[in-house]
This record gives C-alpha cells, structure tokens and sequence, in this order.
C-alpha cells in the first residue's frame, strides 16, 4: 500500500475510533489532527471536509463488514446457513460494527442524514454483491433456494436486510423518544424473514436473519444513547 493510502486510513481509523468515543458533531477536525500529530494540509489531501471524511467511512465500514461477514460464513456447512449468515451479516450488530451503527444513527436522523443512510446502503450493498451472489449460485444447484437469476436476487435479498435493519432502528428510535413501550420486534422480524424465504423460494424457517439476543443488545444500546 502507497504510503499516501496508508495516510488515509490512518485517518479513517483515527477518525472513526474518535466519533465513536466522543459523537460525530462533537468531534472536530483539529481532535483528528491532534491524535495523528499531522497538519491540516495533510488532512484536506485526503478529504475535503469531515462530511466527505464520514462517508469514505462508511464506505470503509461496509467492506470491513462484508469481509468479516465472508470469515464468518465458512463456519457453516450447508450452502444455505452459508447465505443466512451472509444476509444476517448486512445487520452491523456484532463486536465494533454495533458501535458504528450507534455512532452513525444520529447523523442519520438530522436533515442532511438521509443521502449518508443511502450512500451507507449502496456501500453494503455493493460489498456484499459478490459474495451472497456466489453463496446464492452454490444453494441453487443443491436446490435448497429456486431463483431465476442469482445476481439481481442478490442485490434484492441485500437490499431487504437494509430495509430490515433500517426499520428496526427507526422503530427503537420513535418508540424510545416518545416514551412509550417497545412495539414487538420479533414481528417485523418475521415479516422480513417470510418475505426473504418466498423471495428465495426457500423453505419455511430456513431463514433466520436476526438472533433476538442481537436485536434485544440493539434495542438496548439504541434506548441508552436516546435517553443519554
């Protein structure tokens, strides 16, 4: 890697371990440059504002997240476990991917966070075309999913997880700041999950998407930085 790239992901890393810690409004670019020991020079190389900065970031954020995703994958034998971890891996809820998602929710919610939450989609998107698109191809010819096309069924089974994903938080998110009671989850879950299964031809509970142990530490994460 040049050394030029090098320095940018130096500033990515930097950038993100820091908007995780601190929040994205609430930390500048000149918090970036003190941690690095660079000037403001070298920062504007790389990035034209920290905006441009958080969405390279997310860019980032969903490669490292279908690569982790592709590891953990191998643990499963059947071709179509092999896919529900895939499609289950869109969802950033595990290890330092949940810390993301509560870095970047509130960035979402303010009125220039709409086209951030779609770019975030397109990248997820993007990095994990090819490899549900080959996972797809292998359940097809063991005839566990019956699907015409394995690449545009891919790119529609990522997208449903991204709506998934997208609905579980903004439901947590209204229910948390209007002070009423969780609406069930498990619902909306399962709503995805038939929809997933007949979109793949799959059968009945073959698709499992999100652990209720995942989306109850979701649920809790997202209820502690609302009320925080």
């Amino acid at each position: 890697m040049r050394k030029g790239d090098l320095k940018k992901q130096e500033i990515l890393q930097t950038a993100e371990d820091l908007f995780c810690k601190k929040g994205y409004e609430e930390t500048s670019v000149q918090d970036i440059l003190d941690i690095l020991h660079t000037s403001k020079g070298s920062f504007y190389h790389h990035f034209e504002s920290k905006e441009y900065l958080l969405e390279a970031m997310c860019d980032r954020r969903a490669m490292l997240i279908a690569h982790q995703a592709e590891e953990e994958e191998r643990a499963f034998g059947k071709p179509i476990a092999r896919l529900n971890s895939l499609l289950s891996g869109v969802f950033p809820l595990k290890d330092e991917r949940l810390s993301f998602l509560m870095m970047i929710l509130p960035v979402f919610s303010t009125r220039q966070g709409h086209s951030l939450r779609t770019r975030y989609c397109e990248a997820l998107l993007s990095s994990f075309h090819e490899p549900v698109t080959r996972t797809l191809t292998e359940c097809l010819a063991d005839d566990s999913v019956n699907v015409y096309d394995p690449e545009i069924t891919a790119d529609i089974c990522i997208n449903t997880m991204n709506h998934l994903w997208c609905d579980l938080c903004d439901t947590i998110i209204r229910a948390t700041a209007a002070g009423e009671d969780m609406p069930d989850l498990a619902r909306i879950i399962h709503q995805y999950r038939i929809i997933t299964e007949r979109i793949l031809s799959a059968p009945y509970g073959s698709m499992d998407l999100v652990s209720m142990q995942d989306l109850m530490l979701l649920s809790a994460q997202i209820r502690t930085h609302w009320k925080s």
